[in-house]
């Protein structure tokens, strides 16, 4: 019992210096987003969560050299649901106030550019999952947080075209749902890459150092570096499609309640105009 609490206790980083991020984060929010609802605060809240998820949990320990699959959940957390919530937390008088600036009007128009921000979300996910950039960032501790970095700005730079709080930075919703749709198909050919190549995508997790005592525990668990890389290619794969459908299916939801919502135009012609007309 007492082995089984310390192994438990040592996939937990209690201690982990993302506190400190997450409560900056939290100060400047509620400094700057006085009187948002409820619902904004609960997405900020999620986002928040997320991020702690994705370091003090046993993910954060396990995605440091252990299993590759929780590398993916970890990667996708910070990409894809850490700054999709940390954008529906703000307020959109809030941000429309400040984006009304010339210089940040000018950073948002850029950052709504839909190739830069697809170029960017997409591109760090490949871009990291090269085997020798895997391998140096996961072995190598400040180049894994400029990784991490990276792929917290890229996932505010994908996810800022289609839900910005400021709505003249939004794409239109036929260009949205195909800039959706091929993020799905291009996660769609990375996962199917890593799920069915016979090469180490992150040759860190092939040969693990086993730091805590947990390795032969997780072999007995059938998690072999190969069922383990098969694993999170499948996530890989998977659940960014689905976010990304979700997505879609909430766009097409609201353009088509925009159309409903559109006044039918009025007639202006008069009794009188209508009789000359008619003579």
């Amino acid at each position: 019992m007492s082995s089984y609490f310390d192994l438990t206790s040592e996939l937990w980083k209690w201690n982990s210096p993302v506190w400190l991020l997450v409560f900056t984060l939290a100060g400047l929010y509620f400094l700057f987003q006085r009187g948002t609802s409820g619902k904004r605060s609960a997405a900020f809240a999620v986002s928040m969560l997320a991020l702690l998820l994705a370091y003090v949990s046993p993910i954060g320990v396990l995605s440091d050299g252990y299993l590759f699959s929780a590398h993916v959940v970890q990667h996708l957390l910070l990409l894809l649901i850490v700054p999709l919530f940390l954008l529906l937390s703000l307020s959109e008088s809030a941000m429309e106030s400040l984006f009304s600036r010339p210089l940040m009007n000018r950073l948002g128009s850029v950052m709504a550019v839909p190739f830069l921000g697809w170029l960017s979300g997409l591109g760090v996910m490949w871009f990291w999952h090269i085997p020798s950039f895997c391998n140096a960032s996961t072995v190598n501790y400040a180049l894994g947080i400029f990784r991490d970095a990276t792929f917290l700005l890229a996932g505010l730079a994908f996810w800022w075209p289609v839900f910005s709080p400021v709505k003249r930075y939004h794409l239109n919703p036929a260009v949205a749902v195909a800039y959706l749709f091929s993020a799905c198909l291009a996660c769609t050919l990375l996962g199917i890459y890593i799920t069915f190549t016979v090469i180490s995508v992150c040759p860190a997790f092939a040969s693990p150092v086993d730091r805590i005592g947990i390795l032969n525990m997780l072999y007995d668990q059938g998690l072999t570096p190969a069922t383990d890389q098969r694993l999170g290619g499948l996530l890989m794969w998977v659940p960014p499609c689905s976010l990304y459908v979700t997505a879609i299916m909430i766009i097409l939801k609201r353009w088509y309640a925009d159309i409903e919502h559109v006044p039918a135009p009025q007639s202006t012609a008069t009794p009188g105009s209508l009789r000359e007309a008619h003579q």
